[in-house]
This record gives C-alpha cells, sequence and structure tokens, in this order.
C-alpha cells in the first residue's frame, strides 16, 4: 500500500470515529408533582423517548407534592447542574417567572411546557419565554367535562366543581371549558363566571380546591355524596383525577352506587388511568375525559432534542383526548 493510500485510510478512519461520537443531552422533565399517576406517566414516555435517541439522558425531577416554591428550587438546581433543555408542567407561574424562569432565560436553556403551560397573557407579554407547549386543550376538555354531563342529565341541574389550585393556568381553563358548554357563554377570561341558572345548570358554591392533596379531594367528594339529597346537588365535575388515584375512592362511592347509576349524583371526572377505568366498570363513576401524559413527555423530549439541534417545532402542539364512559371502557383509550 502506497503512503498516500495509507493516509487516505488513517484520514478516513479519523474522520469515521470522529463523527460517530454523538453529543450526549441531558434533559429535565419538571411535574408539578412526582407522586401522581398523571405525571408518572410523562416519566416513562420521558425514559422511552431519551432510549430512542439514544443520547439523551431523562432526568424527572419534582416536588413530591404541589409546592410552588419547591417546584422552582427544582428548576434553579437544573439550571445550575447545567441541564441542556427544561420542560415545565407549571404549577404557578407568577413564582417561578420572578425566580427560577429568570435563570434560565439568562442560561440560554430552552424551555418547553407541558401539561399547564403560562398563561397566554404571560406568554404574549414574553413571546419567547418558552418555545413550546406540548399538551392537552385544556379549555376543550373542560368543553367534554361539560358535554358528557350534559349527556347524562340533559336538562339542567345543580353542580360542584372540584379543582387544584385557584391559580393554576391550565385548571382554570378546564373549569371555564365546563361553564362554557354548560351556559353556552363564551368568557372574555378563565375561569369564566359562576353558573347562575343559565341553561338551567347552578353551581352550588366555588369550586372545591384541593391543591393537589389526592385525600382532600376524596374528603370534598365524599361530604358532597353524604349531603347530595340535602343540598340538591345533581353532579360533581372533577377537573383531575385526585380522588380517583385514590383505592380508597370505592370505599367512599359503593354506597352510593345505586344513586349513580340512577343519575341522581352523577361523577365526571377528568383523566382516564387504568384504575379510573375499573371504577367506570363497577359503576362508581359515569363518565371520564382522558389526556395522555405518556405522550406529553415523550415530545417534550423530542422537542427539547430539535430546539437544541436548531430544528424549527410546532409552538403548540396538543395530544388528543379520550373519552371513556361506562359502556365503552373497555377499548375507549386504544388507539
Amino acid at each position: 500500500m502506497s503512503w498516500a493510500k495509507s493516509s487516505f485510510v488513517l484520514i478516513l478512519s479519523f474522520f469515521t470515529i470522529d463523527f460517530s461520537v454523538a453529543k450526549q443531552y441531558r434533559f429535565a422533565v419538571v411535574p408539578k408533582e412526582e407522586n401522581n399517576p398523571f405525571f408518572q406517566a410523562s416519566r416513562e414516555g420521558c425514559e422511552a423517548a431519551a432510549k430512542e435517541l439514544s443520547n439523551v439522558e431523562c432526568i424527572f425531577r419534582g416536588p413530591k407534592g404541589v409546592d410552588v416554591r419547591k417546584q422552582d428550587k427544582i428548576i434553579a438546581e437544573l439550571v445550575t447542574e447545567g441541564v441542556d433543555g427544561i420542560a415545565i408542567a407549571v404549577a404557578q407561574s407568577n413564582f417561578i417567572l420572578e425566580n427560577s424562569i429568570k435563570r434560565v432565560i439568562s442560561a440560554g436553556i430552552p424551555i418547553v411546557t407541558y401539561d399547564s403551560d403560562f398563561p397566554s397573557a404571560t406568554i404574549l407579554r414574553n413571546p419567547n419565554l418558552r418555545s413550546a407547549y406540548i399538551g392537552t386543550n385544556d379549555f376543550e376538555l373542560g368543553k367534554s367535562l361539560g358535554e358528557a354531563l350534559k349527556n347524562q342529565r340533559p336538562n339542567g341541574g345543580t353542580i360542584i366543581i372540584q379543582s387544584g389550585r385557584s391559580d393554576s393556568p391550565n385548571l382554570n381553563l378546564r373549569v371555564m371549558g365546563i361553564r362554557s358548554a354548560l351556559s353556552g357563554i363564551d368568557y372574555d377570561t378563565s375561569p369564566g363566571k359562576r353558573l347562575m341558572g343559565e341553561n338551567g345548570w347552578t353551581e352550588s358554591g366555588k369550586p372545591l380546591y384541593n391543591f393537589g392533596s389526592f385525600e382532600q379531594a376524596l374528603t370534598d367528594l365524599q361530604n358532597v355524596l353524604n349531603s347530595h339529597k340535602n343540598r340538591n346537588i345533581h353532579a360533581v365535575i372533577a377537573v383531575g383525577g385526585w380522588s380517583q388515584f385514590l383505592s380508597e375512592y370505592r370505599n367512599v362511592t359503593e354506597p352510593y352506587a345505586q344513586a349513580i347509576k340512577d343519575k341522581e349524583i352523577i361523577i365526571i371526572t377528568a383523566d382516564t388511568a387504568d384504575e379510573q377505568l375499573v371504577y367506570l366498570k363497577d359503576g362508581l363513576a359515569n363518565a371520564n375525559v382522558g389526556q395522555n401524559p405518556y405522550e406529553m413527555g415523550k415530545q417534550a423530549i423530542f422537542t427539547l432534542y430539535k430546539l437544541v439541534n436548531k430544528q424549527s417545532v410546532e409552538e403548540i402542539q396538543y395530544i388528543p383526548m379520550t373519552y371513556c364512559n361506562q359502556e365503552n371502557y373497555k377499548n375507549c383509550t386504544k388507539n
């Protein structure tokens, strides 16, 4: 072999080795809370995407329960650790905007949101705040919950809405969607206005806020079930699956199984985790409207990967919902 040919092989070998070593990326997914089946599914999606890309590490880290200050601290820690991108399920926007998000932006780390976005007014004021939102169309989710109730009870009634926090942007959009579906009114800002008889629908009181506590959500549900006849309440609509993520849900609702079957009291809940579908099968709930947190976590990683590689991304990426009831629970979440 001539020197020239040998040199060419060596040079070619050098460049082949050089280009075969892909840059390694560390992307963080920060949920509202870790101890929630919904967000645990987003972790599975994050890990699946990282495995598929092979040169990505999925870092899943959030507060154990919903805690804005702890979420803010975690985001700041991730900046210090030098992650390459962050996906955030926004628990409360004002606090993190004034604190950790400033550090993320200053460090030049790309941000996407998933499940819960910053309020639209905030994004209009800060158009470069985040590059994409990946998740459910929360207003449409709320509308679907309202439509599910109308299917169960067409002629109106008195309802109680369950939510997590009064300052949660995505949950307020869901509450507004419920109110819009039932009242027929297009509200200017979330969470809309309390129903006071529009189209025959009335809210018994302000929404019951559980601050992310499954136990509080179940206690609130139990109190409503115990008093629904005296208070003339016809339905409970929860914009999150909190109470149904506890096995004790069965103990609370079984005494009212006949009332649920007869639609004297109707239970409509967001999310369609496997355990929730069992409650539909057993007649302990009337309908669920679900999301796909696994796909949210997966697409969050794919989107961050595109961003760090200077590829274009869609700013709004809505993940399709699922619609489940006592009749279709066996296959309602299957593609």
